[in-house]
């Protein structure tokens, strides 16, 4: 679980120590399991893991270690969607009633809407058949659980307001599906991860690699209990999928460097709107720089990356314990790097 790839320098040791000393103390009592990759201008300042990637056979988490990363896919289902508007298959005005005209208000709705989170359209957590649905169950179509979200009354008129809901990115998730033929899943893999170069992302973690996965946790007082891993099918487009500190850099640069969108729509996807929130991503100033965010979780993992265009910096934190504040942390690593007084993001 040694340092790797670390910027040459004094300057960068001290950072790193800083960063390591911070990983290693306790939030609310408790340590920090997972790994963290923090790439500025290029140099790899620190790459590190820490924990228990399965407590039972006592392995531990390290650099490539594989974890689910929740909502952190919203935003590689935003550059599945995005890449659509690029191709001129979709528009960003098309109506929700183009591919779902049963639903409330759908000729209201747009993809900006569904991909900024001003649709009104309820969260399907809220539903009483998920919140019962055990985490082994089989897996689920997309189209049931469209069907589940679509009687649902609005929160508000569409493009009123900002709420967060997973339901948008399942609707996108289907939209992508009906206009390509293909999955999304499909599409990611060959428009995303294959351009990015993300050779250990993917969808069906139950299925993925055991002797990469993490085990999930969540901590009944100072037990960890191992979570069941649910099916993707249950999180198309929004919480479906899994990566590595590596490859969610990856992804990174191909959103920086262009690999991905052509520089009109990256930026129109990084402008915020209500909610400080783009497309796929949430969008603010931290630390007098703009930063680019977007947090996940799901039972027994939690996720955050963040990065800061115009100094080329990313930081990756993810976990396989659901908890602790991964945010707050992020902020304060960047406060290091930059060498300034710890500010919060408040997300």
């Amino acid at each position: 679980m040694g340092l790797i790839c670390l910027a040459s320098g004094k300057s960068q040791d001290a950072l790193r120590d800083q960063i390591d000393a911070y990983m290693n103390s306790k939030q609310r009592g408790n340590a920090y399991s997972g790994t963290v990759l923090v790439v500025h201008k290029g140099q790899t300042i620190f790459h590190k893991a820490y924990g228990w990637k399965n407590l039972e056979k006592k392995t531990l988490n390290d650099t490539s270690t594989l974890y689910r990363i929740g909502s952190v896919s919203k935003p590689i289902t935003a550059t599945v969607i995005l890449q659509l508007v690029q191709s001129n298959i979709l528009r960003l005005n098309s109506k929700l009633s183009d591919f779902h005209p049963d639903f409330p208000k759908a000729d209201e709705i747009t993809i900006d809407m569904l991909l900024s989170h001003r649709s009104g359209i309820v969260d399907y957590l809220e539903i009483p058949r998920i919140q019962q649905t055990p985490d082994d169950a089989p897996p689920i179509h997309l189209d049931t659980l469209v069907s589940l979200i679509r009687p649902l009354p609005l929160l508000f008129a569409p493009g009123t307001k900002f709420a967060y809901s997973n339901s948008n990115y399942i609707l996108l998730a289907s939209i992508a599906a009906k206009l390509s033929g293909s999955s999304l899943e499909v599409l990611a893999r060959k428009n995303v991860f294959e351009k990015a170069g993300m050779t250990h992302s993917g969808f069906d973690y139950v299925h993925a690699d055991s002797q990469s996965v993490a085990t999930g946790y969540v901590r009944n007082k100072k037990t960890l209990i191992p979570m069941i891993n649910f099916d993707s099918t249950y999180a198309p487009g929004c919480g479906s999928m899994y990566s590595t500190t590596r490859d969610l850099f990856r992804f990174y640069q191909g959103w920086q460097h262009d690999l991905l969108l052509s520089p009109e729509i990256r930026t129109k996807a990084l402008k915020a709107k209500d909610g400080r929130y783009g497309y796929g991503w949430f969008s603010y100033t931290l630390y007098d720089q703009h930063c680019i965010s977007h947090a996940g979780g799901v039972p027994g993992f939690y996720s955050n990356m963040a990065f800061y265009p115009e100094e080329d910096l990313c930081i990756i934190l993810l976990s396989n314990i659901s908890e602790g504040d991964l945010v707050g942390r992020t902020d304060k690593i960047a406060g290091l790097v930059f060498s300034k007084p710890i500010k919060s993001s408040g997300l």
